[in-house]
C-alpha cells in the first residue's frame, strides 16, 4: 500500500473517519497509509472541516493527468464516433452498457474498463489510454484489470513498454459459465437444504423446489453451452480457412 496513490474509496473512508472524529494517526492505521499522507491529504482539499471526496478525488486524477504523456496515436472521441456513428446514440449505449456490466456485480470501474474496450474497433486499450480515458489514477487501473482478469474478462499483451489489454473471444461465454456456476450452488444448496429439514415439512418442500428449479436451469444452460461451443468452433475454423484462402 504505502507508496500508491490513494484511490476513490480510501478517499471515501477518509471522510467518513474524520466525520466519526477519528485523528489522522487512527485514519492512517485504518487504512496502512502513513499519518503524514492523510494530513497532507486532507489539508491539500479544503482541511478538517471541509474536506470532499469527490472533489479531492477529481482534483487528484488532474494531478496525475497532468504528469502523464500525451497519448498520440489516440482521439478518443474520432474513434468512438467513426464510420458516421452519432455521437449521442453512442454515449448513450456506453452508459446503458456499464450499467449493464454493474449489474453482473463488477465495479464501477471494472465496468467502466469493459465498456471502454469493447467500444474500440480495435478491442484493446493500454493502460495509459485507460488513465486518460476514465480520467483515474494508473494504480486504480492496473488494480482494476488485475480484478478482470482474475475472472478470465481480459488478458494482457506487453506492446514495447506498455501493457495492453484485450477482450477474450469468449467473454460472453466466460460470463455465462460464472452464471451457471452460481446456479449450480442455488441448486445443491436447496436439495441439501431440503434433505435436513425434511422433505415433508414446509421449510424443506421449499428447499427442495428451489433446489429442482436451479437444477433445471442447469440442464437447459449446459445444453446451450453445447450448442454455443459448437458453434463457435465453426466459427473460429471458418475464420481460419478465409485468412488462409486470402
Amino acid at each position: 500500500m504505502p507508496g500508491k496513490r490513494l484511490d476513490e474509496e480510501e478517499r471515501q473512508l477518509i471522510a467518513q473517519f474524520l466525520w466519526d472524529g477519528l485523528g489522522y494517526s487512527e485514519i492512517g492505521r485504518r487504512l496502512q497509509r502513513p499519518a503524514s499522507t492523510i494530513q497532507r491529504e486532507v489539508a491539500r482539499n479544503g482541511g478538517h472541516n471541509s474536506y470532499r471526496p469527490g472533489a479531492a478525488h477529481r482534483a487528484a486524477s488532474e494531478r496525475a493527468m497532468r504528469r502523464m504523456p500525451a497519448v498520440d496515436d489516440l482521439d478518443v472521441d474520432e474513434e468512438a464516433y467513426s464510420f458516421d456513428r452519432s455521437p449521442a446514440q453512442v454515449q448513450e449505449f456506453h452508459l446503458r452498457l456499464v450499467a449493464v456490466f454493474r449489474q453482473t456485480g463488477l465495479t464501477r470501474t471494472a465496468a467502466r474498463i469493459l465498456a471502454e474496450i469493447f467500444m474500440t474497433d480495435r478491442g484493446s486499450l493500454s493502460a495509459t489510454e485507460l488513465v486518460l480515458r476514465l480520467s483515474v489514477s494508473p494504480g486504480t487501473v492496473s488494480r482494476s484489470t488485475a480484478y478482470l482478469q482474475e475472472l478470465d474478462l481480459l488478458h494482457a499483451e506487453r506492446d514495447g513498454k506498455r501493457m495492453r489489454y484485450f477482450l477474450g473471444d469468449d467473454l460472453w461465454y466466460r460470463a455465462w459459465l460464472s452464471s451457471a456456476q452460481r446456479n449450480s450452488i442455488w441448486a445443491q444448496t436447496g436439495l441439501d437444504g431440503a434433505e435436513i429439514f425434511g422433505l415433508g415439512t414446509p421449510v424443506g418442500a421449499r428447499l427442495k423446489d428451489m433446489g429442482q428449479f436451479f437444477a433445471f436451469v442447469v440442464v437447459d444452460m449446459e445444453a446451450t453451452r453445447d450448442k454455443w461451443l459448437d458453434f463457435f468452433e465453426k466459427k473460429k475454423r471458418a475464420r481460419g480457412e478465409t485468412t488462409a484462402d486470402a
